[in-house]
């Protein structure tokens, strides 16, 4: 009896339209849950070289999450998918958190708030330097900033599409020299050139300015400074508010990298990713977001299926007079059977009795023709 109840309910469930309906549904849904886990929320990037080695080996296969609750939460030394100025994307770690301060050694020390180790074969600080990462909602005067950092804060500007220009002056001690005297150097075996002066790199600029206080008499500073002027207006542009979040972020590889060592920070728009080992954070999200989608159409089908269960009803009550007839059948005993066979025979003899006895009377009162004289 139940199982006959149970497959009569199933096979009118699955029949139902409204089923049909809640299951196009919910493959429509593990579709576009597919696709938005596909190109929005997860996806899987092979790195093609051996800057993030040894914490991730060439042609290794990471998993980054780009959604808001991933990028928002970056922490610290952790490893996270970025756009750089010119459009490509690279795979980096976060060394310094906006706020931080970091002091890298010309020995290949490293020091911030939170992290402290040494970087064997690190090349690119020729000198100690310390120097601040910026947060959103500071204003940086760029007068009070060192080399480094004005390298950093003038590649800002251009991300930002500040339309600016820099003026140069030379330095020694409190006497202002003329620029001349940079065409007297070298970097390496190649002679500066005044028109390169402007956009030098720091490390270019220090070894300029060690060279000429060994050509100068005297043990009076060299110092190149510059200043930024807006090319709309010439105004001076003393003060830089900075509108993003910035990191600085390194390849685990010392030397020979792309990285903020030579690129400058990367502000949080341009971090479009972070690394998990396990995908549970959008696992999470999306298993919150189906549960909700699910409870919705739960709702549909129910107040859809009020015709269907009334179908149901009708089909179990049907199927329970027929079960509980054929066990009334098969329960009869062979006595109680023995006497409906006769009783039922003798009905059918006494039908043929008065059939025939119907068929005699009327023999006998058919009227017969006349015959012709």
């Amino acid at each position: 009896m139940a199982e006959l109840n149970f497959k009569a309910k199933r096979l009118q469930r699955l029949n139902s339209k409204s089923h049909l309906l809640f299951l196009s549904f919910i493959l429509l849904l593990g579709f576009i849950v597919a696709v938005a886990l596909r190109y929005y929320a997860l996806e899987p990037l092979r790195i093609m070289d051996t800057t993030m080695y040894p914490r991730h080996g060439e042609k290794e296969i990471l998993w980054v999450c780009k959604l808001p609750q991933c990028i928002n939460n970056v922490k610290a030394n952790e490893t996270v998918w970025a756009k750089q100025r010119n459009g490509e994307t690279t795979i980096r770690r976060i060394l310094g958190m906006p706020g931080d301060s970091i002091y890298i050694s010309d020995q290949g020390r490293v020091r911030t708030s939170q992290l402290k180790f040494r970087w064997p074969g690190e090349d690119a600080f020729i000198e100690s330097r310390k120097f601040y990462v910026p947060k959103k909602g500071d204003t940086l005067s760029f007068d009070e900033l060192g080399d480094i950092e004005q390298d950093y804060i003038i590649g800002l500007l251009e991300e930002q599409g500040v339309d600016f220009y820099i003026q140069t002056s030379l330095w020694l001690g409190d006497r202002e020299l003329s620029l001349e005297h940079v065409g007297t150097t070298k970097i390496g075996t190649r002679q500066v050139s005044l028109k390169e002066i402007d956009l030098l790199p720091w490390q270019d600029r220090f070894l300029i300015e060690k060279q000429l206080e060994q050509n100068e008499p005297g043990n009076a500073k060299a110092k190149i400074q510059r200043k930024l002027y807006n090319r709309a207006d010439s105004s001076l542009i003393s003060k830089i508010p900075i509108t993003y979040n910035c990191y600085y972020l390194v390849c685990q590889k010392s030397s020979h990298c792309a990285d903020s060592r030579e690129l400058g920070y990367y502000t949080q728009k341009r971090i479009i990713g972070r690394f998990i080992k396990e995908p549970t954070t959008i696992m999470k999200f999306v298993t919150q977001k189906v549960t909700v989608v699910k409870e919705e159409a739960d709702k549909i089908f129910e107040k859809g299926s009020n015709k269907t269960r009334l179908l149901l009803k009708d089909v179990l009550k049907n199927n329970k007079n027929h079960t509980l007839e054929n066990n009334s059948k098969k329960e009869m005993p062979k006595t109680q059977k023995i006497e409906r066979k006769t009783a039922k025979k003798r009905m059918e003899d006494n039908m043929s009795e008065d059939t025939s006895e119907k068929n005699i009377h009327r023999k006998r009162f058919v009227p017969q023709e006349k015959t012709k004289d």
